[in-house]
């Protein structure tokens, strides 16, 4: 499950079901914080195709 809080500068996330690729090219600001106290998490995550995107290995 990809959310802001655990996307890091450089990676690279993909959709299983279609392909797309998208590359983390600046960090989340806010994303500073704990993960517990970060306001962005409970916003959900990153998906594509119905499906969270992964990261890619």
């Amino acid at each position: 499950m990809s959310n802001c809080h655990d996307m890091k500068l450089g990676q690279v996330y993909v959709c299983e079901a279609c392909s797309l690729e998208l590359e983390v090219v600046k960090e989340c600001e806010v994303c500073e914080k704990d993960a517990a106290d970060c306001e962005c998490v409970e916003h959900g995550t990153f998906s594509c195709c119905g499906e969270p995107l992964k990261l890619k290995a």
